[in-house]
């Protein structure tokens, strides 16, 4: 879901356009649009697939407000459920064309590269990301049903995982896994470890920065006992962009 500050409720591709992205995985979907050349400001930890540098201006929970506004950015790309609502507020009473960019489904991926690409006037470049994408979805959704339960840790000390209503939980879907923990109430939250062998898992899957090693000693989860523990770097499942795929199908032929 993509959504305009009410200054921009009318967006025009502009020449010589300049974008700052306060979330890493929105400077990822900017340079997909096509739009790299408009990039002027980014956050820490942001890995773009060009490895081009570009000013930083903080980090996702911080930023330089005065740095912000020398760069003379067209636009101000935010993650509505990530930046803090403080930031979005101040940016935009400082008159910045803030854009508020929410993820909450993969369908949400293909359509923000296109709305930033609307803006860039960079729609070619991007329609061929928009094409690959729905082409690995599409081709492994029609070769596998729901029906394999999954673990997603998300962290290990303490144990998190995610509900079904994070986008993450539909991306395993597309391999055929169901999400264990996909009633939570919450997009994200702590588990216990008792709660995750009740509930029988055929296949865990780590995107934490480090392999877990506790789960060896548990041999009655069926994850476990059939050695079926995969650790796929976060850098390919945890942000919504275009390396999702490649996370995806490492997933799929697992």
């Amino acid at each position: 879901m993509v959504s305009c500050s009410e200054t921009s409720d009318v967006i025009d591709a502009q020449s010589n356009l300049r974008i700052i992205a306060l979330a890493p995985h929105l400077a990822e979907l900017a340079e997909s649009a096509g739009a790299l050349d408009s990039l002027v400001g980014v956050v820490s930890y942001t890995q773009l697939e060009s490895k081009k540098i570009i000013e930083s201006v903080g980090d996702a929970f911080k930023v330089d407000y005065e740095k912000i506004i020398s760069l003379k950015p067209d636009y101000v790309l935010v993650w509505k459920d990530g930046n803090p609502a403080s930031v979005i507020h101040k940016l935009k009473s400082l008159g910045l064309n803030v854009l508020e960019i929410e993820i909450q489904k993969l369908a949400d991926i293909p359509r923000t590269i296109e709305q930033i690409a609307k803006i860039a006037g960079t729609e070619s470049i991007a329609q061929e990301n928009i094409k690959h994408f729905h082409l690995v979805i599409n081709k492994h959704k029609n070769q596998f049903k729901p029906q394999r339960k999954i673990f997603i840790e998300t962290y290990h000390q303490p144990l998190y995982t995610i509900s079904g209503m994070h986008w993450l939980s539909e991306a395993v879907s597309v391999c055929g896994y169901e999400n264990i923990f996909k009633n939570l109430s919450q997009l994200s939250a702590p588990i216990s470890l008792e709660a995750v062998i009740t509930k029988k898992p055929d296949v865990i899957l780590n995107i934490a920065l480090q392999p877990d090693p506790q789960w060896q000693k548990w041999k009655d989860i069926n994850a476990v006992k059939n050695n079926r523990i995969l650790t796929i770097s976060p850098d390919l499942m945890s942000h919504p962009n275009m390396k999702l795929l490649e996370g995806i199908e490492k997933l799929c032929e697992f």
